[in-house]
């Protein structure tokens, strides 16, 4: 995936109504260099910039970002191995790994990134069935990304403590998004709990969101690599 400015401290996002909120008319939005003052109007453009520019400055976090992008990438190759075809179970879009590197400065913050997280585990369906297919292992109609790969490593006898637990905090994961908002009707009480057992606090401090946010980041880096771990050792049996 290719990175743009926009995981860049120096990038900063214009967003700008008038006459007024209160009396709209006209919306402009941009991005904008806080350094070169160079304005971008798209996708292509940040892209192009961020590639040959001088003074990047990459936002707080982004080494664990781009360390779980590594492991996509690992997840994808292991898979393609084992069907014989290049193949990507999971998409990354350049947005979600913008969300995945920015700085968590408030629950909001916080809400977006589990959200963007959870979107990474949102593997492609007909390719997951496509492996059980050829080991010979049915499943349900109505399984999905992480039903499928616990079918698979258990019914392979490949199961290990560390590999279960990095499912179960996946799935925990999904359950945290899904009683967040925007996502979904909120359930803060039942986030609190999933929360809680991730050993992240609920209500934190300004200053502690960014410490939440890395715990995710590394538990969900580690949950990725014990999945990358496994599907490498079933594409050499």
């Amino acid at each position: 995936m290719e990175v743009d400015c926009r995981f860049c401290e120096n990038c900063r996002l214009v967003d700008e109504e008038f006459p007024s909120a209160n009396e709209l008319i006209l919306v402009k939005r941009w991005y904008e260099c806080s350094v070169t003052k160079e304005v971008f109007l798209t996708l292509d453009e940040l892209r192009k910039a961020y590639a040959k520019c001088s003074h990047r400055a990459p936002k707080v976090g982004y080494e664990l970002p781009s360390r779980i992008l590594d492991e996509v990438d690992g997840i994808n190759l292991a898979i393609s191995n084992i069907l014989r075809q290049k193949v990507k179970v999971i998409e990354v879009k350049s947005e979600t790994m913008a969300y995945i590197a920015s700085p968590c400065h408030s629950r909001v913050d916080f809400e977006t990134k589990v959200g963007a997280l959870a979107t990474l585990l949102e593997m492609n369906i007909s390719i997951l069935r496509k492996v059980l297919d050829k080991f010979g292992k049915s499943y349900e109609k109505d399984e999905k990304s992480l039903k499928l790969l616990n079918r698979l490593f258990s019914e392979k006898n490949m199961m290990t403590p560390e590999l279960s637990a990095s499912l179960s905090f996946l799935e925990q994961l999904v359950r945290l998004r899904n009683k967040l908002p925007p996502y979904h009707t909120p359930s803060m009480e039942e986030a609190r709990e999933i929360m809680k057992s991730l050993g992240i606090a609920f209500l934190a401090e300004a200053g502690e969101w960014q410490n939440n946010s890395e715990i995710l980041l590394k538990k969900f880096l580690n949950a990725l690599r014990e999945l990358r771990i496994a599907l490498t050792r079933l594409a050499m049996m």
